[in-house]
Formats: structure tokens, C-alpha cells, sequence
């Protein structure tokens, strides 16, 4: 699914950001403020540059409280240990904006990053220069990621909360929808099951206004053994669907409720289809037999009494 996939992969290809930290060294070794012009080499051209630091040294090293404005007129203040970015601080340059947590050079722990070109912004945690742990991120499209993080890309438990109620909270990898989860595109539609690189694939139960297929899915299609509960119409199709489609034997049964509720699965019809088409539906009874006896048929209705019955009834 396209849009699963644009959705679950946001800021895939976001790198880690560098912040350019000068020569650090001054032959005065005593304690005060000092507004002074440095010589820096940061980048990987080896070119210098100029920049202005008003803060304090300790053995010739930024040590303290400072402020450090670079002649790309980024600016980072707060707090510098051997001359390094390291306790809290407040950085900014023309793309983005942070204010955090940072240790030897490196945001670690918890922080806010803004992207002022995606409008992105995460609030959470960061080790490595990454988001790396806890945090909440939210889009500009309105989309908005509650979960965990693996140098810098969803991993683990998440949630994405997007408009109109809809949304997805289960498992993530390397960015994208993957293990156990629950999607909701809306009140009548719902898919709650397994998922591999942001497609439905697994097992799962899909329901679809009153139909609710409880089976096997690969590639976002059905795919092997299912069932599928025609709540309204009431009745259930147990069958093996290729590429979406019920093709060969299926089974067909009356839901009929009880006084207690609960439903009861009656009236078993056989009948053959090819591509979603009834070609056959009067089996004559050597024909049932013989199907009856087929593993298909037996790995079927093995699996609808012992799991998809189950499911359906909400009884595991």
C-alpha cells in the first residue's frame, strides 16, 4: 500500500546533524569572559574560517557557560566541557533548530529538534548524535509518531496518530511497518494482524464494513486458507484465496444466532469456484466424499474450528 508506505517511512533518509566545533585551544589558562576571534578547521576542505566566542576557558579549553557564533551564523549556547558541546545547550543554523541534552560533542539524552525545512519536530531522546530511544514526532501533513527510535528511524513499539481517526500502533523496523499491529483507516475498516516491509502479510483479520476475513494475507492480498464472516447475510465462506480471489472448493455455512448469543455454524454447502466464480455449486454426494477426503479440505475446516471460530467470537 502506497500510502502506508509514504506514511511509515517519513525522514528515512534523515542524517545525522554535525555541528561544527572549532579549535579549542588559547595560551591563557585563567578564568574569565572573552570575546575573541578564532581560527577554526571543521570542514573537509580543511579551509578556516572565522568565529566569536564569549564565554569561559579552563586550561586553555572552552570550559562553562558560553556562546559560540560561527561565520555560517550558527550559533550554539549553553554549556562546553574540554571544549566540547556537553551538558545543556541551544544550537541553530539555517536547517534546524535543537536544544538538549548533548555529551562530548553530541546530543545524548533528551532533547527538541525542529527541521525547518520539513517542519518536522521530535521531542525525545538522542544518543549518538541520533534519535535513539523514546520521543514523538510530528509532520507537517499533520501526522504525528509516538514511539521508539533506533539511530534515527522507527523501531520497536510505535503509534502514528493521522487525520480523520485513522492511524496505526504495533511493531516497526528499520522505519517501516513490520511484526504485529493494528491498522484503522476508518470506522469501518480495520486491519488487525501481521505486517512485513508496510504491507499486510501474515496472519490477520481483516474487516471490511460486515465482512470480517480472518485467514492468511501476503503482499496486502489474501492469500492461503481463510474464512470469511458475512455478518449481515450471515453466513461464512471457508476457502483457499490466491491473489485475493476464493479459487477452488470452498465451504459455505449458515451463521445462525442462539438464544444465549452465541453463533452456530450450520448447513454446509461444498461448492467449486474458479477466480471468484461459482462454477459448480450441486455437488453430487460421491463428489462431497471425495473432496472430504482431501487434505485441503481437511486442513480448511481444521483450521475454522480450531482458530477462525475462535477469532471470530472474540474468545482468544
Amino acid at each position: 500500500m502506497q500510502y502506508i508506505n509514504s506514511i511509515a517511512s517519513k525522514n528515512n533518509n534523515e542524517k545525522p546533524i554535525e555541528h561544527h566545533q572549532p579549535n579549542t585551544s588559547r595560551k591563557s589558562s585563567k578564568k574569565f569572559f572573552i570575546l575573541k576571534k578564532e581560527s577554526r578547521s571543521h570542514r573537509t576542505s580543511n579551509t578556516t574560517s572565522d568565529s566569536i566566542y564569549i564565554g569561559k576557558y579552563l586550561n586553555t579549553k572552552r570550559n562553562g557557560i558560553g556562546k559560540l557564533i560561527l561565520s555560517d551564523h550558527s550559533v550554539y549556547e549553553g554549556n562546553f566541557k574540554n571544549g566540547l558541546f556537553d551538558g545543556k545547550g541551544y544550537y541553530k543554523d539555517k536547517n534546524y533548530i535543537y536544544k538538549g541534552e548533548y555529551l562530548l560533542g553530541k546530543k545524548s539524552g533528551k532533547g527538541k529538534l525542529e527541521n525547518l525545512d520539513t517542519k518536522t519536530i521530535y521531542e525525545g531522546e538522542f544518543k549518538n548524535d541520533m534519535k535513539n530511544g523514546y520521543g514523538i514526532e510530528q509532520y507537517n501533513d499533520g501526522i504525528i509518531y509516538q514511539g521508539y527510535f533506533k539511530d534515527n528511524k522507527k523501531e520497536g513499539m510505535g503509534k502514528l496518530i493521522m487525520k480523520n481517526n485513522s492511524g496505526y500502533e504495533g511493531q516497526f523496523k528499520k522505519n517501516k511497518i513490520c511484526g504485529k499491529g493494528v491498522f484503522k483507516w476508518s470506522e469501518t475498516k480495520m486491519y488487525d494482524g501481521e505486517w512485513d516491509n508496510n504491507e499486510i502479510s501474515g496472519f490477520g483479520i481483516l474487516t471490511e464494513n460486515d465482512i470480517k476475513h480472518i485467514g492468511y494475507f501476503s503482499h496486502d492480498k489474501k492469500e492461503g486458507c481463510g474464512a470469511s464472516f458475512h455478518t449481515e447475510k450471515k453466513f461464512v465462506i471457508i476457502s483457499k484465496w490466491v491473489n485475493d480471489t476464493v479459487d477452488g472448493i470452498a465451504i459455505i455455512m449458515s451463521l445462525n444466532l442462539n438464544e444465549d448469543k452465541s453463533e452456530d455454524f450450520k448447513n454446509e454447502k461444498i461448492v467449486s469456484i474458479k477466480e471468484g466464480i461459482i462454477i459448480k455449486s450441486e455437488l453430487k454426494e460421491n463428489e462431497i466424499n471425495e473432496i472430504k477426503k482431501n487434505k485441503d479440505y481437511n486442513e480448511m475446516m481444521k483450521l475454522f474450528r480450531d482458530k477462525f471460530i475462535n477469532l471470530y467470537l472474540n474468545k482468544s
